[in-house]
């Protein structure tokens, strides 16, 4: 069973959220940062959105933070 997310890692999605409109998703990674970058997001979240695959389309938030390689709670609770 994997552990709960720590309350920094929650913190940090939410985070990422807080720049990724609404109206960018479903997106692809220029969508996203098109978005973002309306929101007027910090450089940090704009470079973590650039590492994102170029051709892959993004439905939620919680897609793109585990595509940036960072862990969901797990469904099945």
């Amino acid at each position: 069973m994997k552990p709960e997310l720590t309350h920094d890692e929650i913190e940090a999605r939410s985070r990422l959220g807080r720049f990724i409109p609404m109206a960018s998703l479903p997106g692809d990674r220029d969508d996203l940062l098109a978005g973002a970058t309306d929101l007027n997001a910090p450089d940090d979240v704009l470079s973590a959105l650039e590492r994102l695959p170029e051709d892959e389309m993004f439905e939620t938030v919680s897609e793109i933070w585990a595509a940036l390689g960072h862990r969901n709670e797990d469904a099945h609770h």
